[in-house]
């Protein structure tokens, strides 16, 4: 009897251990899924784009061929680029980049509607639907089986040293536009380069191009993290610890400028190698870039150096406030608590009261008065005695020109041994006309002149031979001068065009 009751117990317990041991092997894919999450804000603007301006019948159709997504990244690359310079860049010039872009995606657009679709963008990237809060989404943890929420903004609108208020990506920023690298930048750059020497050799250089500019986008957002930092010792004295938030991050930026100073010059003197050797115009055209992208890369390396010095003495002079006596008062904090309650505010209260807001952030400014402490020092000032300039300006000396380089005597044979050997009627180049001259005894002066009077003839409007054309031909390298050889060819020995007069 109790083996019969004991055996279906067990068969039904067995699909419940089952089920117990698939949860168990769930993956945990919580970064992909915050990566993902970070590109949300610009699915919906792109979902939504066609409900923008639906209110006003001339703006039915404003987001109609207009590309949201290369909008909203390249509105990050340029700020990203504004880091370089100053602090970020101010909403005046991302909106004027953007309406620049929007332009060029439809030449119809008048200027009132590029602005508008320049503003949508960068409200998008800012949140403004949300009052400018972070983006907030949820999303399933798999170890821990319940529903979290990511949180993060792509921007930051915050002001610079002189108080200006510029856009700068944030880090999840940096990875949208990067194509979801989730890792640290100097990490992620040193990759980047062992890509681009691996390209280089193999050829690929419209490839290893475009690895260059990404690897110097990720040199920038190296240099913001320790700027970031310094912004907020300046700001807040007290919130930034030095051995925990500054010490660690420029001993990395120290070894990571030290690792990239001869790898840098490695890379270049291959691509400069690689540029020598080359004689297609596209594949030169893309090492030319490919280099001015590494040298560019380097100065902003240059000015991370600066920064990592000049870091110290910027943190101690930050923390002299916190030692400052301060008067008491019972007034809020304006950073800390008026400023959150005040952005909490529906846009008509704020509308409402904006003028009161305003004038209650100014000092007050009394006006000055005229007393005897302010006059007395005034009519006891002693004014410098004016100088009387010298009435002799010292001796003139007579301008005089400079002696020409070859005598007369010589530029003359030179341009009449020249047209003898044009009159022949054949193409002549640089290197042959100068093998001639060695061989019929003309001196090394008379050479020099005739090798500066050929390259002058390469423009028609500066040339003493109107009845011979001059063409690049390889370059030539001999005792008296080197460089690109030039052919000189009688123009009345060319072809005539087909359809022209028999």
């Amino acid at each position: 009897m109790n083996d019969q009751t004991t055996g279906p117990l067990l068969d039904a317990a067995a699909p419940i251990g089952f089920a117990s041991d698939s949860m168990a092997e769930l993956l945990d894919l919580s970064k992909q899924q915050r990566n993902l999450l970070l590109l949300r804000p610009l699915f919906q603007l792109e979902l939504n784009k066609r409900g923008v301006g639906k209110d006003v019948a001339s703006e039915n159709a404003l987001f109609e061929g207009i590309d949201t997504h290369y909008l909203v990244l390249s509105a990050l690359d340029f700020m990203m680029e504004g880091t370089s310079i100053n602090m970020g860049c101010t909403q005046s010039e991302v909106l004027g980049q953007l309406a620049a872009v929007a332009q060029a995606m439809r030449e119809d657009l008048t200027t009132a509607q590029t602005m508008r679709i320049a503003e949508v963008v960068l409200d998008t990237l800012d949140n403004k639907a949300n009052a400018y809060r972070e983006f907030a989404f949820d999303y399933f943890d798999a170890r821990e089986r319940t529903n979290r929420t990511v949180r993060f903004r792509l921007v930051t609108y915050q002001p610079d040293m002189e108080d200006v208020y510029r856009y700068k990506p944030t880090s999840e920023g940096y990875l949208v536009y990067l194509g979801m690298l989730d890792l640290s930048p100097e990490d992620s750059q040193e990759l980047m380069e062992k890509m681009l020497d691996l390209l280089v050799k193999r050829g690929r250089f419209e490839v290893a191009l475009e690895i260059a500019k990404r690897a110097r986008k990720l040199s920038l957002e190296y240099r913001q993290l320790i700027r970031d930092r310094l912004m907020q010792a300046y700001r807040a004295p007290g919130s930034v610890n030095w051995s925990r938030d500054m010490a660690d991050r420029l001993k990395a930026a120290r070894s990571h400028v030290v690792a990239r100073q001869a790898e840098d010059q490695r890379m270049e003197d291959a691509v400069r190698e690689a540029l020598l050797t080359s004689e297609e115009p596209k594949t030169r055209q893309n090492l030319a870039q490919l280099l001015k992208t590494l040298q560019s890369a380097g100065l902003i390396r240059s000015n991370l150096v600066n920064d990592v010095t000049v870091a110290p003495e910027r943190f101690l002079l930050a923390q002299r406030s916190v030692f400052r006596a301060r008067r008491p008062s019972g007034l809020p904090d304006l950073e800390d608590r008026l400023f959150p309650q005040l952005l909490n505010l529906t846009t008509d209260v704020l509308a409402g009261n904006a003028d009161n807001c305003l004038s209650a952030f100014y000092p007050p400014s009394w006006p000055k008065v005229y007393d005897l402490n302010t006059l007395f020092p005034l009519l006891l000032e002693r004014r410098p005695d004016e100088v009387v300039p010298e009435e002799d300006d010292g001796e003139i000396v007579p301008f005089t020109p400079p002696t020409d380089q070859f005598p007369q005597e010589v530029i003359s044979a030179v341009e009449q041994w020249l047209k003898r050997q044009f009159a022949s009627g054949t193409t002549l180049c640089i290197d042959e006309l100068l093998q001639a001259a060695d061989t019929q005894g003309l001196d090394s002066q008379s050479r020099r002149c005739m090798v500066l009077m050929l390259f002058r003839s390469f423009a028609q409007s500066e040339t003493i031979f109107p009845n011979m054309r001059s063409d690049a031909a390889g370059r030539f390298r001999m005792d008296i001068a080197q460089g690109s050889n030039l052919s000189f060819s009688p123009i009345s020995n060319e072809p005539k065009q087909e359809g022209g007069t028999q």
